[in-house]
């Protein structure tokens, strides 16, 4: 199995679900939250359990450390990429607690260059609890 296929697959369907809800939002849906709005579709919860499911796969299988690096790669960078909608913004953000077992399967250098990378991206004031965990295992793989 290409475990960055399958992963990009997934983000890339989820983000354009997402954009397709913005879309296809009546004026004033969600505001106040007196009515649904696309923040509230159970496609955002779908896509952290359908993420959860295909990260514990993929280390199931352990996948050789170049894979793991593209892959966490791709997942790391993909917020950035996807500023909106902010809703799958956040979820992308969200999915991020998911890898940290992943890094294990690092190579320390690779697990150094990710941490690096991870820092340029998501400066400390702004680091939810998944980035922090993100960042305690990437620097945990980089000792080993």
């Amino acid at each position: 199995m290409n475990w960055l296929d399958e992963v990009r697959s997934l983000w890339e369907d989820y983000v354009a679900r997402a954009e397709q809800l913005e879309r296809d939002k009546k004026p004033g849906a969600g505001i106040f939250g007196l009515t649904p709005g696309p923040k509230d579709d159970p496609c955002h919860g779908h896509f952290g359990e359908d993420a959860e499911k295909l990260l514990g796969q993929m280390l199931d299988a352990g996948p050789d450390p170049e894979e793991v690096r593209a892959v966490l790669a791709y997942i790391y960078r993909a917020p950035m990429e996807h500023r909106e909608p902010v809703t799958a913004f956040w979820m992308l953000q969200a999915v991020h607690g998911f890898t940290a077992p992943l890094a294990a399967l690092l190579r320390p250098e690779d697990a150094r260059a990710l941490r690096e990378g991870y820092e340029k991206l998501y400066r400390r004031q702004d680091r939810f609890p998944a980035q922090k965990k993100v960042l305690a295992a990437l620097k945990k793989a980089e000792k080993q």
